[in-house]
């Protein structure tokens, strides 16, 4: 084979994988923001369950249905207390308005959506910042704060 048809096959042979590889990558972008759609809605689902749980004093529930990774962050004593002060001092949800979403992937653990909510309280308001870890389809409890003048003023 002389030089010339050498180098005519790796180029061939070049942009048959750059063509493979792009259709590869674009594979798993479709097939990522079918999962992410899904996953944003598991977490506002998430959202809704926890402030129903929270206007129910039910914080038990939502500790124990919580991460292992929040579980690891945080006891529950010291949850069941936060959660009681904001129930105590700002009473139950009146309405939660979305205002920020993020996606974040990790090799081998799964993703996150963090969900950014401005919400209105009977007696305050205050913005609510979930994160929420995504594995096999399941979505639990990854990360809760609260940022709020009425719940620290109270």
């Amino acid at each position: 084979m002389s030089p010339r048809h050498l180098v005519t096959r790796v180029v061939l042979l070049s942009r048959k994988h750059s063509l493979l590889v792009t259709v590869w990558a674009a594979c798993i972008f479709v097939s990522s923001c079918g999962s992410s759609a899904e996953s944003v809605e598991s977490a506002k689902r998430g959202v809704t369950r926890f402030h129903a749980q929270l206007d129910s004093e039910q914080y038990a529930a939502l500790y124990a249905a919580s991460d292992d990774g929040f579980r690891r962050a945080t006891n529950e004593p010291d949850f069941t207390k936060l959660l009681e002060a904001i129930h105590r001092k700002l009473g139950t949800v009146q309405q939660a308005d979305l205002r920020n979403t993020t996606l974040a992937w990790h090799t081998g653990q799964g993703s996150t959506v963090t969900l950014i909510y401005a919400t209105k309280f009977a007696t305050g308001n205050a913005t609510e910042k979930f994160v929420w870890h995504v594995t096999s389809g399941a979505t639990t409890l990854y990360g809760y704060n609260i940022n709020s003048n009425d719940l620290i003023t109270r």
